[in-house]
């Protein structure tokens, strides 16, 4: 009898054991899973470098593209630069499609620059001066 709640003790003791270290375990993976959320939750928040880059290059192009499309068919109705109206599509697209912040923004950012770009160009260079 007494081998027998001797046997039973280090069973009871070896299911305590295995069940502590089953606990330890999910503990420390749920950490581990945490820890990798707040991860990329900070990142799907502030962006990847290469996410930022694609947005300040479709501004810097889209300036571009605007303040030179106006400079080689410098239209202006009232003053205002007609070739600013080609920025719309960019601003549309950003605003409508079902894709990532990121390549909204991208699309968003280059219309609204090259609408900068092209009204830039007309109040640096006023009607009847030239480029």
């Amino acid at each position: 009898m007494r081998q027998e709640f001797t046997a039973r003790i280090e069973t009871v003791r070896a299911q305590v054991r295995e069940a502590r270290d089953r606990a330890d375990a999910e503990k420390i993976c749920a950490q581990k899973a945490n820890e990798e959320m707040t991860r990329r939750m900070a990142e799907y928040r502030r962006g990847r470098l290469y996410d930022v880059a694609a947005v300040v290059t479709s501004a810097a192009s889209g300036f571009t593209a605007g303040y030179h499309t106006q400079k080689h068919a410098d239209l202006r109705i009232g003053g205002a630069p007609v070739a600013a109206v080609a920025g719309v599509p960019g601003v549309l697209a950003g605003a409508l499609l079902d894709e990532s912040v990121v390549t909204r923004s991208v699309f968003a950012v280059g219309g609204t620059m090259f609408m900068v770009g092209a009204t830039a160009y007309a109040l640096i260079h006023p009607q009847g001066q030239g480029g």
